[in-house]
């Protein structure tokens, strides 16, 4: 297979790493699609990833900023922010085949959708991720704890078909499932990580400041969100809530959410599709989330500064 890692940061860098740790055999052709400092330093001395206890280098067959226009994949990970999603699209624009799987694991919903009005022939699947993992430095990916699980599959497409990237996965150790049921998990995800990226943001306080301080408002927020998600026919359970609830508490304090640090460093931030996302979906249906719609103010404000 003709594999491409679309952006490698905290989430493409270390599949992408864990896929070329597997490789080698060379039974397929990996090529990492990464830009600025990241780029520089991958081409200069490759991928070092932290996995808890244990660090090992990787290097992809291809390292570029933008492909061979004459090159088609079979697969491409999309793991770029949700701000960058258009653009990076454009610069594999000339890569996709009707035979071409698109897996986009981003924070936000509905990408998939976005990326199928740009695509439409091709194979575009629905995913999420649960992992802690950032760029530490350029060229260096850090994975925090034991939390990995990788969630894909199409509620339109015969999932069957998708078994050789499921074992793609497997085979490189990276826990996964393979659903019908996609849109549901990926509210799920979105559920937890829009309300902990909103309000961690808003309070500019970490997890454990949430967990001991405003769990009621936690909770509050959570049924914000899923009632959205009820309107949409995502039909969220409340065991889901108390679950988020209980998990908040066992946490390291100062845990941070990425949208949180985007705002301390001064950084383009994914409030759009973290919390603007929640409040523009409301609006469309004539529904109040006073919680969400407070932050979105505040924090586009800060955006704008």
């Amino acid at each position: 297979m003709k594999i491409a890692i679309l952006g490698t940061g905290g989430v493409g860098g270390y599949i992408g790493g864990k896929l070329v740790l597997v490789n080698d055999c060379k039974q397929n052709h990996i090529t990492f699609i990464s830009r600025g400092r990241q780029l520089k330093k991958i081409k200069e001395s490759g991928l070092k990833i932290i996995d808890e206890d244990q660090e090992y280098i990787v290097k992809p067959d291809t390292i570029c900023d933008n492909p061979k226009n004459t090159e088609k994949f079979d697969f491409i990970i999309v793991s770029v922010k949700s701000y960058d999603l258009r653009s990076a699209l454009d610069i594999i624009k000339e890569n996709v085949s009707d035979n071409t799987i698109l897996l986009p694991l981003l924070n936000g919903v509905d990408h998939d959708k976005e990326i199928k009005k740009i695509f439409p022939s091709a194979k575009v699947l629905n995913g999420c991720i649960y992992i802690l993992s950032n760029i530490k430095k350029p060229g260096v990916i850090k994975k925090y704890g034991g939390v990995f699980r990788l969630i894909f599959g199409s509620s339109d497409l015969n999932i069957e078909n998708f078994q050789n990237i499921k074992k793609l996965f497997d085979e490189a150790g990276l826990a996964n499932k393979l659903t019908i049921n996609i849109e549901l998990e990926t509210w799920k995800k979105y559920l937890l990580i829009s309300a902990y990226a909103s309000m961690t943001s808003y309070y500019q306080k970490p997890l454990g400041y949430i967990a001991n301080e405003k769990l009621d408002e936690l909770e509050e927020v959570l049924k914000e969100i899923k009632n959205i998600a009820h309107l949409k026919n995502i039909n969220i359970e409340d065991e889901t809530i108390n679950k988020i609830l209980q998990s908040i508490k066992t946490l390291p304090y100062e845990s941070k959410t990425s949208m949180q640090l985007d705002y301390e460093k001064g950084k383009k931030t994914e409030v759009e599709a973290l919390c603007g996302y929640i409040v523009k979906e409301a609006n469309k249906f004539n529904v109040k989330v006073p919680n969400m719609h407070r932050y979105y103010n505040v924090l586009t404000n800060k955006n704008n500064k």
